[in-house]
């Protein structure tokens, strides 16, 4: 689709929006695939000046209810379906994609709208863009009122970091309501072109990389270790990427490697969250590359600023580790009807994270953990990731996730969760005594779990939860 006919499409979207919502800033929510039709009405809510509630369909029908009830939505795009989810939350509800006999579809306001352009929009630099949910349940979602300026900061820092240009052809295979909605306007800021799949498995994505001259995408690592997977085992290499960009997750040293060897030295990595998205931290392939940046995050982005701050306020030096805070345009304006949790977590101007770290002498970023995972054993402080990476660099562990258990002596007990190359022969015994060897008793896992895959949520990231209870289902079977 050239731009030409993109926007000729988001502007009869957007002039159909201002018709039927002619209070500003109104709520709109998307349910979709990832297909052309969810473009143009994400893009088309934000042209009208409304605000875009995007709306995963991998979540639970419990939990899509919660989410659009507390948003107050005025008007729900979805396809076919999934319009059901959303019979009873009391608007409109306009079809993207799919059959559409007995409602309003996305063609249908295309076709009647098409010529017509919204009426101008107030600036709207501190405007609600839009509510994205994290950690939601049906009782209480909670909400981020993700403002404009935090969308721009967004783009800006990624064609600052990432250098997108009119030659890129970006590969969006995470839900548009997630990562691959972060990455569409960058690239169309640049003039590339968005190449978009949904739902597709690494041998189909494989597929598209070489088929479509793919040169840059960004996945979850559990994403890339299937294509890394792919590729050992067809033997495929991929010469056009220039940007494979992670985030969400820590990827181990060992499958960095390893990507580097099926993709070339383009693996690069971000860090944010949704109460800062995105670009907290980048770090480039060509910095990626230096064993000594395996593990960190990368820099703090243009338009950030990032400390290490103690529990009593006062900022760390480097080499010292405490919880991430950060401050600038890229910053939330809070929680949806939350004073109360918006004040507990930017104090001062400053975004708290809940993520622990560090600062190298070069200012580099080095994530320990969320705070609410340090696992304190026997009174001491273990950090998760300290253990994943030692246990990532066994030759046989494909994938690692260390969790923590109740236990009436430790208080917390140490354990693991691996996922083994096809052709490993090691035991779970073998495992705990190469990380003692590495580790010490104390930090070195009490029970190591084997696991076919390793579980993933909505968005296909891999979560201590979620790997906590399917060790739970393996030890009941």
């Amino acid at each position: 689709m050239s731009y030409r006919d993109l926007v000729g499409q988001i502007e009869a979207v957007a002039s159909y929006l201002q018709e039927q919502l002619p209070q500003p800033q109104s709520r709109v929510g998307a349910c979709g695939h990832n297909n052309w039709q969810h473009v143009v009405s994400m893009l088309a809510i934000f042209a009208s000046g409304h605000t875009w509630v995007p709306l995963n369909p991998r979540n639970s029908a419990a939990e899509l209810a919660g989410i659009a009830e507390a948003s107050d939505l005025s008007l729900i795009f979805a396809d076919d379906d999934f319009a059901a989810l959303f019979e009873k939350a009391g608007c409109p509800i306009v079809t993207m994609a799919g059959p559409s006999d007995d409602r309003l579809s996305i063609q249908d306001i295309i076709q009647g709208h098409f010529g017509k352009r919204p009426a101008d929009i107030a600036r709207l630099q501190d405007g609600i863009s839009a509510i994205k949910f994290t950690g939601g349940t049906t009782g209480n979602p909670k909400g981020v009122l993700q403002p404009y300026r935090a969308f721009m900061s967004c783009i800006a820092s990624m064609l600052a970091t990432f250098g997108f240009d009119e030659q890129e052809r970006m590969l969006l295979v995470a839900p548009l309501t997630h990562g691959a909605g972060t990455f569409l306007l960058p690239v169309m800021a640049a003039g590339g072109c968005n190449i978009l799949m949904d739902g597709a498995k690494a041998p189909a994505i494989s597929e598209t990389i070489v088929a479509e001259r793919i040169t840059a995408s960004f996945m979850p690592p559990t994403l890339i270790y299937s294509l890394i997977d792919h590729a050992q085992a067809t033997g495929t290499r991929y010469s056009g990427i220039k940007h494979l960009i992670y985030g969400a997750a820590p990827m181990s040293p060992t499958r960095m490697r390893q990507a580097h060897e099926v993709f070339g030295p383009h693996l690069a990595a971000i860090y944010g969250q949704t109460e800062a998205p995105t670009m907290i931290t980048a770090i480039t392939a060509s910095e990626l590359a230096d064993e000594a940046n395996l593990l960190s995050v990368g820099r703090p982005c243009p338009f950030n600023e990032v400390q290490i701050m103690a529990p009593d306020g006062t900022f760390l030096p480097p080499g010292e580790t405490g919880e991430v805070v950060v401050r600038g345009d890229l910053v939330m304006r809070g929680y949806l009807n939350r004073p109360d949790l918006t004040a507990q977590t930017i104090v001062n101007g400053w975004l708290h994270t809940g993520d622990l770290g560090s600062f190298d002498e070069r200012g580099y970023l080095f994530l320990k953990d969320r705070l609410r995972d340090v696992i304190i054993t026997g009174g001491f402080n273990v950090y998760p990731t300290d253990v994943e990476a030692v246990l990532g660099t066994h030759p046989d562990i494909v994938d690692v996730t260390v969790i923590a258990r109740p236990d009436d002596y430790w208080g917390q007990r140490v354990e693991a969760a691996v996922v083994l190359s096809a052709d490993a022969s090691v035991s779970p015994d073998e495992l705990i005594s190469f990380a003692k060897a590495e580790l010490g008793s104390v930090r070195a896992p009490k029970s190591v779990h084997i696991l076919p895959s390793m579980p993933v949520n909505a968005v296909g990231k891999v979560t201590r939860n979620n790997v906590l209870r399917a060790v739970e289902e393996l030890e009941a079977q």
